[in-house]
């Protein structure tokens, strides 16, 4: 683990695994989360890529920073850690907000990327979009983000995987996630969603893209992703069966097989 510095004292909490110098590949996690929910990649990628994780700031053990947040500093935060490092080019992959991190990445810093993947996210702020973030921001001030666990839980895998006693340890690997961000760190992120606007953009994108969706993911519509797609010049759609928002988690062997697929 290192801390990469970023303005006003706070910091980063960067992870790499594997040979440095083999390709870089970076991921970003979903909100509420941390670096360890792409563990499950890990000892699939690390054979062919050097594997960059970070806890997006507020997250995880990055600093609490203050927000709000922007998306311009969720992907300036990407390029400070791939300076950081010295990596001048790198693939992408991130999920939720990650994910929506990465297609202002393909829009604004495309020299920095090879080819980058965008899983489990949207592109749009319609009006009730927002008007959820500005509820899920009451119940956090109120209550913490132990209030938010349950609910994020229903949305983040199917109710047959929640259940099933073998995924016991993910589900509560995934309350502890949830619980340890900090409230500056949720908020922060929460301000920066209701802000999202890209989808008007994407016919200007000039990278190659993969776009994963989970079937019954209602956060991030797998017939919204599709039509991001549609609308993303080079670009691929995947959609996995039965998987809902935190798809790599749900589906992790289908998941590693379609990002070696497209990065090969």
């Amino acid at each position: 683990m290192k801390k990469v510095s970023i303005e006003d004292g706070n910091y980063l909490n960067v992870k790499v695994d594997g040979n440095e110098e083999l390709p870089a590949i970076i991921f970003s996690n979903s909100l509420g989360t941390d670096l360890r929910m792409w563990d499950a990649q890990i000892p699939a990628l690390t054979e062919k890529f050097c594997v960059i994780r970070y806890d997006t700031r507020g997250h995880g053990q990055s600093s609490p920073a203050e927000g709000p947040y922007s998306f311009n500093m969720l992907e300036n935060d990407v390029i400070t850690i791939l300076d950081d490092l010295s990596i001048q080019k790198a693939h992408f992959i991130g999920l939720s907000i990650g994910g929506m991190t990465s297609l202002g990445l393909a829009l604004k810093h495309q020299n920095r990327f090879n080819k980058i993947i965008c899983c489990a996210a949207r592109a749009d702020n319609p009006p009730p979009f927002i008007e959820s973030w500005d509820q899920r921001i009451a119940v956090i001030e109120a209550k913490g983000t132990a209030g938010v666990v349950e609910g994020s839980l229903e949305k983040w895998y199917s109710g047959s995987f929640r259940d099933h006693a073998s995924n016991a340890e993910i589900i509560n690997l995934s309350k502890e996630m949830i619980k340890n961000t900090s409230t500056k760190g949720y908020i922060g992120c929460a301000h920066a969603l209701k802000t999202l606007n890209y989808l008007k953009d994407l016919s200007t994108v000039n990278k190659e893209m993969l776009f994963i969706a989970g079937e019954n993911d209602m956060g991030a519509p797998a017939m919204a992703m599709e039509e991001m797609s549609h609308l993303t010049p080079k670009s691929k759609y995947v959609c996995i069966p039965g998987a809902a928002h935190v798809l790599n988690i749900e589906s992790p062997e289908l998941v590693n097989e379609t990002i070696l697929n497209f990065l090969e």
